[in-house]
């Protein structure tokens, strides 16, 4: 449960963070900042997960030697992305996500770009219709990686469009470019998701893998996102994490 501080505190950051207006407006601000809190809050909890996410990319990393380019996808806080060891790995290291938040500190031959990466955010913020495609090419030589950020795509668009099928367009977009990619790509994303009450009665399940077109993952996970002290009398959230090599 978070407490009447830390929701002060949180509306602080919000009130501070300096970002493009359709992040702030849209609520990519908002999530951002929620989830540095609950990761604090939920630190035990998300250890093994964060951990087997970065073994996945340094180990996909170091099997192809030295890249030219490292492109990571949803970066977000860099919590579970190896940072400070993909350096030596490549020329150029790339983290992109909507928002940057204070405090996400990066290695010398890092950049950090703030970017609409699948393009249906900005469009409906501008009253337009979605893109066919990402508007954001990422295309190149180099490992091109989507870390935890798959089945979060679809969330914020979903809810500004009335459109029934764009979720499922999003989601099988996003893979499809990651397929397209010249280079080496890999892929760390939710293939299943399960809402639980406080007993463990399953309440909802969703396949986010067969939605998205994707076959079974090369390994697996279980990821608490919400588990029961953060749930509080409200339903906990677990994900199966799958790794796929496109």
């Amino acid at each position: 449960m978070v407490s009447p501080l830390k929701m002060i505190l949180e509306a602080l950051e919000y009130l501070t963070t300096p970002c493009p207006k359709w992040v702030r407006d849209m609520g990519y601000l908002r999530e951002a900042i929620a989830i540095r809190h609950r990761a604090r809050r939920c630190h035990a909890d998300w250890a093994q997960h964060q951990t087997n996410t970065k073994d996945a990319i340094l180990s996909t990393a170091r099997a192809y030697g030295h890249l030219p380019d490292i492109t990571i996808l949803g970066a977000g806080l860099c919590l579970d992305i190896p940072v400070q060891d993909l350096p030596p790995l490549t020329d150029r290291l790339t983290l992109v996500d909507a928002v940057r938040l204070r405090g996400v500190r990066l290695p010398q031959n890092a950049r950090y770009l703030c970017q609409d990466i699948e393009g249906s955010a900005t469009a409906l913020y501008a009253g337009k219709a979605p893109p066919d495609r990402p508007l954001v090419d990422f295309q190149g030589p180099g490992l091109l990686v989507s870390v935890n950020l798959l089945s979060q795509l679809p969330l914020i668009p979903t809810r500004w469009s009335d459109d029934p099928l764009l979720g499922q367009r999003i989601l099988q977009r996003h893979v499809q470019s990651l397929r397209d990619h010249t280079g080496p790509t890999l892929l760390i994303a939710d293939a299943l998701r399960w809402t639980l009450e406080s007993k463990g009665a399953v309440l909802s399940q969703e396949d986010i893998a067969q939605t998205a077109g994707l076959p079974p993952p090369e390994h697996s996970w279980r990821w608490p996102i919400i588990p029961a002290h953060e749930a509080g009398h409200g339903p906990r959230v677990e994900t199966e994490v799958g790794v796929w090599r496109l």
